[in-house]
């Protein structure tokens, strides 16, 4: 029995993780798959040493992907019979004396309270992955903000921005996904949408696919589509993705700005010369380049202002921070995914951040600037959301 599940288990595991990562399927597949990468998890660790040793690449080679759903299987298997060897010792013992009282325990009472707590692990083993991969990674949620931002032109109160976050188009998260969240972009009516980085996970197979799922944002939001690339993009090719986004109509203002015509209510490339509220990009801080002097080029000082950076950590740097630096009345930021894992009473264990749980997601001060994080979309390292679901932001400037 116990080898039939290691085999099928196994198996497959690894045919639907191949099928997603290295084959690129979607839908339920991915799904399944990041099950599948979770439950074998300690085999992925094995398979991430072996290649270190120079075996395989470790992450999406159908050999590491073979190799860490044996392992990861193995140590599953391994691990239920020991447990269910404890399980048949404590159910087993009689005659165990209580206190001063000369009075055996019942057996099938103890049988009982071993089979029900063996169960209940058991059920926990399987259920906590099965809802951190399969329903809450699935279940966006839409965050409404109201915030004034200083010398906003009186025509632009009340401009409606929604802001979509860490796509991360790839093994993760399925093309359909990706589609359902844009959709509920466009749904929530926005004058502007505003992309704040990683479009996809990794590499450069998902750039033109990601690119084309904007094409309806561009078409169907009234001023159109402004964004800026991630560290993820970086890691494939992020000027061929900027290029590929740019030609489907998303205006890319990484270290650039662009400008919101107060009487137009439309996106222009330079200063319409009165009151107006500018749109700056900035670079990714890990892996990009960050030009604060090029992305403020041009910007008259007492135009209202709003900061699309990627990473939030990006607040702390000295150059918007030092005296002289360039005013900022808001950034929106992503990045963080909300550390993906909330815990209650803990909070987030991991936030991929400098500053600890400060920038997870939400409103938060910076230290000169408020700095609005989108807990994002899809998923990062990990393929699981517990407490911190998928959102997508909609901010009102008042």
């Amino acid at each position: 029995m116990s080898l039939a599940i290691w085999l099928v288990g196994a198996g497959v595991g690894s045919w639907v993780t191949i099928q997603s990562w290295a084959v690129g399927a979607d839908g339920l597949v991915r799904l399944v798959a990041n099950f599948a990468w979770i439950v074998s998890l300690p085999g992925w660790v094995t398979a991430y040493v072996i290649h270190v040793a120079g075996l395989g690449d470790g992450i999406s080679d159908p050999g590491s992907i073979l190799l860490a759903n044996i392992f990861g299987w193995g140590y599953l298997v391994v691990g239920g019979l020991v447990l269910w060897k404890v399980r048949g010792l404590i159910a087993g013992k009689r005659g165990v004396v209580v206190g001063d009282e000369d009075e055996p325990v019942n057996p099938s009472r103890r049988a009982f309270m071993a089979n029900s707590t063996f169960g209940g692990v058991a059920v926990a083993a399987a259920g906590a992955p099965g809802y951190a991969t399969l329903v809450e990674p699935w279940s966006i949620q839409v965050r409404a903000y109201s915030i004034p931002i200083e010398g906003l032109p009186r025509s632009l109160v009340g401009l409606r921005i929604v802001q979509v976050s860490d796509t991360h188009l790839g093994p993760r998260i399925p093309e359909s996904f990706v589609v359902e969240a844009y959709g509920m972009a466009l749904e929530l009516k926005p004058d502007l949408i505003v992309l704040t980085g990683d479009h996809v996970h990794d590499g450069v197979k998902e750039n033109a696919r990601a690119a084309e799922l904007c094409r309806p944002l561009v078409a169907r939001c009234p001023m159109g589509v402004i964004g800026v690339l991630g560290n993820h993009d970086w890691w494939g090719d992020g000027e061929e993705l900027s290029g590929m986004l740019s030609s489907v109509g998303v205006r890319m203002i990484d270290n650039d700005r662009v400008w919101i015509d107060p009487v137009t209510r439309s996106v222009v490339e330079s200063d319409p010369g009165n009151e107006s509220l500018v749109v700056v990009g900035l670079g990714d801080l890990t892996d990009g380049v960050i030009d604060t002097g090029k992305a403020f080029a041009g910007v008259r000082s007492e135009t209202a202002r709003v900061v699309l950076a990627h990473n939030p950590d990006t607040a702390e740097i000295h150059a918007l921070t030092q005296a002289g630096s360039p005013r900022v009345d808001l950034m929106l930021s992503g990045h963080t995914h909300g550390g993906q894992v909330r815990i209650p009473f803990l909070g987030t264990p991991i936030v991929p951040s400098w500053y600890g749980q400060k920038y997870a997601g939400g409103l938060v001060d910076g230290p000169a600037f408020r700095v609005l994080i989108s807990r994002g979309v899809g998923m990062s390292m990990l393929p699981v959301r517990v407490g911190v679901p998928p959102e997508i932001s909609v901010i009102t400037l008042v």
